[in-house]
């Protein structure tokens, strides 16, 4: 076997070393508790997975004296951490991220490539969480025409830790997913859950679509009509301790490459109104862009576990939480920022009165608990450049594909009419089809004549083909190539995929910051177990988030998640 070809198929195979490294640990002994006792040894009725978006995997450690004994240290005193836990792909974006977590395989697999990306039979961008299909429910208030297009799972090619649970119950067993951003619940939920909802900013409301079901649960609607969404109206964000020293703890307040959201500003406190004498939409975004968010999810989510029962029957349930507040958050302010700082001692008591909850309604033992994030994020560039990292920066993607426009007409020929390139999505170029074949030109060559022009572009450090990425064969010694494997779909890629050079990213803003990148700033997330039969441990071994659906479903009972790749059947069977 060739070296370069052996290096392309390590790809394949990155996840299942992940895994295999799990089979040595999982449900050894009963872990004792506190008080002296075990931890029921019958399979948990409820699995628990919660996502909080942008969590970078430093924070746990980073903050980890600042928080209180019952939010992330309780999972480091009673569960499993993973400190060194990194997506195995390179297109590191919440679509991506959720979907992956969700189904336990790469965008390779399941086709999330990216929140959108370039349908060609459309000729459009088309997103990751709808389809053409679905209405809104409730339908708009502002009008039927503005209803149409909502959450469908329906692009989404592998099936998810949900849809096999309802597969095993015969669809007895219960499915919720809840989060601020449509695709944080739909990816998580899958093609058959009993209750899917997200969060319309234009209207301020939780909703679903008729994907799922025609009307809303009496829990959700009771929750919109009492309009608790407004309660934070004219109250502003504030620090919320006056014994952190938050300079020490993350950097200055005022930063000005920091962006100022809705009308929020740089600095503390940041008033929620989005500028608006009363609730509308601005304030809505302001309002998913605090912390305040997370708490209104919360609160949904805790009456879809009263009302719905969910780990209080023979068959098991799934629970899905995505925190998407910490996102928004951290692309304005950046990771260094005091914001960041405030929204994640605010997620650890957010996540301690969950446990406490969960503890009282469905009983300590009887839930088994996962917690990652769809991606980390890149510094502010300016900042990363004042930490020392070097040559950081923004570039603008839109430029560069003029340039090389202008290069593949000097190369290939063709009017200031023609467009050799007919879409760029996230860091994926697609070559217009039709006008290389109506040119009897090879595919490939026009490929690899773009891929060079972009790797000569500044900052960008690595450029792959479609037709490289099919073959699989890796440049020997390449450090991205199985990242980008990883990445690429041949159904939904483009022609060219693009990877910066580290602490760059494709911005058109001169604020705020991003992720996307195969670089550990993006990959790093926790990973984070609790409940079940777990051992107590911290490792610091490599895994990956794709990890906690095949966890989760051994800790159930139930089979792997059918396009989970090449994992045993045995893997996590109880040590002997």
């Amino acid at each position: 076997m060739h070296v370069r070809a052996a290096m392309g198929r390590w790809a394949g195979f990155f996840v299942v070393g992940c895994f295999l490294a799990l089979g040595t640990w999982i449900w050894p002994e009963p872990p004792v508790q506190a008080d002296g006792g075990k931890e029921p040894s019958a399979s948990p009725k409820l699995a628990v997975l919660i996502v909080i978006d942008q969590l970078r995997g430093d924070y746990p450690d980073r903050w980890r004296e600042l928080f209180g004994p019952d939010g992330f240290n309780r999972i480091r005193r009673e569960g499993v951490m993973f400190t060194q836990c990194h997506y195995p792909y390179a297109n590191t974006v919440t679509g991506a991220g959720h979907a992956s977590v969700a189904t336990g395989c790469p965008p390779r697999v399941h086709g999330v490539i990216g929140n959108e990306w370039y349908d060609r039979a459309q000729a459009k961008s088309v997103y990751c969480a709808s389809t053409e299909r679905p209405m809104r429910v409730p339908l708009s208030r502002e009008g039927a025409k503005k209803s149409r297009g909502y959450g469908s799972p329906e692009r989404l090619f592998a099936p998810t830790l949900a849809d096999e649970l309802k597969r095993h119950s015969q669809g007895r067993g219960r499915v919720a997913a809840f989060s601020m951003k449509d695709r944080g619940a739909i990816l998580a939920g899958g093609q058959k859950a009993d209750a899917v909802y997200w969060f319309d900013e234009a209207e301020g409301d939780f909703i679903t679509s008729t994907f799922y079901r025609e009307e809303l649960h009496p829990w959700a609607k009771a929750l919109n009509d009492s309009r608790r969404v407004d309660f934070w109206f004219g109250k502003d964000w504030t620090r919320l301790r006056d014994d952190v020293d938050y300079v020490r703890h993350s950097g200055p307040d005022e930063v000005a490459e920091e962006a100022t959201g809705y009308g929020q500003g740089r600095t503390f406190p940041h008033p929620m109104t989005g500028e608006l004498p009363k609730p509308g939409k601005a304030y809505y975004a302001a309002l998913y862009n605090s912390p305040f968010a997370n708490e209104l999810l919360l609160e949904l989510a805790k009456k879809a576990i009263l009302e719905e029962q969910l780990g209080r029957r023979s068959d098991p349930d799934f629970l899905a939480i995505s925190f998407s507040a910490n996102d928004p958050i951290g692309h304005c302010w950046g990771p260094d920022s005091q914001e960041v700082l405030d929204v994640t001692l605010r997620t650890d008591l957010l996540l301690a009165d969950l446990f406490r909850f969960l503890d009282e309604h469905v009983g300590r033992g009887n839930y088994v608990l996962a917690l990652t994030s769809d991606h980390g994020v890149c510094p502010l560039p300016e900042m990363a450049r004042r930490q020392g990292q070097g040559e950081a920066g923004r570039i603008s993607l839109s430029e560069i594909r003029k340039a090389a426009e202008v290069h593949l007409r000097q190369v290939f020929g063709g009017t200031e009419k023609s467009r050799w390139i007919e879409s760029v999505e996230n860091y994926d170029f697609y070559l217009h089809h039709r006008l290389i074949q109506s040119s009897g030109l090879d595919q490939v060559k026009v490929q690899s004549e773009l891929a060079n022009f972009l790797k000569s572009q500044p900052h960008v450090v690595a450029t792959y083909t479609a037709a490289e990425l099919k073959d699989g064969d890796a440049p020997l010694g390449d450090p991205y190539f199985a990242k980008v494997l990883e990445s690429f779909h041949p159904e939904r890629s483009g022609d060219v995929m693009v990877v910066c050079q580290p602490y760059f990213f494709a911005s058109s803003r001169l604020t705020g910051t991003t992720h996307g990148s195969p670089h550990p700033y993006d990959t790093h997330v926790p990973l984070m177990l609790l409940g079940g039969n777990f051992q107590a441990q911290i490792r610091s071994d490599p895994t990956t988030p794709l990890a906690a659906s095949v966890i989760l479903a051994q800790a159930l009972g139930i089979p792997f998640p059918s396009a989970t790749e090449k994992i045993p059947v045995n893997l996590f069977q109880p040590a002997k």
